[in-house]
């Protein structure tokens, strides 16, 4: 299955393609099964992955603003993560939404293709592999969804140089669409956060007795290490 958007309808549709298919608006999709095996069938057998999101993703206005801001500004979602670390067996996969080139059009799949090569090119540190995935339609915005945009986003997503209005928020009545960039990282950057759940699975569960303790303990857990 991969992502197809059609300019004269602003809306995803998933659309079994073949492999040799080749599309203007879309490449590098993958499915789901793909991506896990990916990020988790490597030498570590990493089964969790870090979150990364930047939405909205910043404008194409140049590659060499590009190359620094879009790496740059992708923050992590999933907490307690280490923010340096060398990690030379790290594998990622980037997906890129609707980001808007120079004089707000949207970047072709080809601009976005050779910014991010170059942003990666350019980095200090480099995963071992990544893999990424591009769309020009941009993310759309359901109804409901809370009002986490700031006034200074557009009604498509684009970043204003003043403030659209007085609200210091905006949902999805003022925001249809915004471009958007995540990444998932398979890293040693997660081991805090898993270090930290295990201390506390230890700490509130097996060394209490909690409901679960023998399953747990049959997983091989126990309370003085795993």
């Amino acid at each position: 299955m991969r992502l197809q958007y059609t300019p004269s309808v602003s809306h995803f549709r998933m659309e079994q393609l073949g492999p040799s298919s080749q599309s203007s608006y879309t490449c590098g999709a993958m499915a789901v099964n793909d991506l896990v095996q990916m990020l988790a069938g490597q030498a570590r057998q990493n089964m969790v992955s870090i979150l990364d999101v930047s939405m909205p993703a910043p404008s194409f206005t140049g590659y060499h603003p590009v190359q620094q801001s879009l790496l740059e500004n992708l923050q992590p979602l999933t907490p307690e993560t280490a923010e340096v670390v060398e990690d030379y067996q790290a594998v990622e996969s980037m997906t890129v939404h609707g980001v808007y080139g120079a004089g707000c059009q949207r970047a072709s799949i080809s601009e976005v293709k050779d910014a991010v090569q170059a942003a990666y090119e350019n980095a200090v540190r480099r995963p071992k592999f990544s893999h990424l995935s591009v769309a020009r339609c941009p993310l759309p915005i359901p109804l409901p969804f809370p009002s986490i945009f700031g006034n200074l986003v557009g009604q498509h997503g684009e970043l204003l140089d003043t403030p659209i209005s007085d609200s210091a928020s905006r949902g999805s009545l003022e925001v249809h669409s915004i471009p958007m960039a995540a990444r998932l990282r398979s890293s040693n950057a997660v081991l805090p956060f898993l270090e930290n759940r295990l201390g506390n699975l230890r700490k509130f569960g097996i060394a209490r007795g909690a409901p679960g303790t023998e399953l747990l303990r049959n997983w091989g857990f126990r309370e003085g290490g795993s």
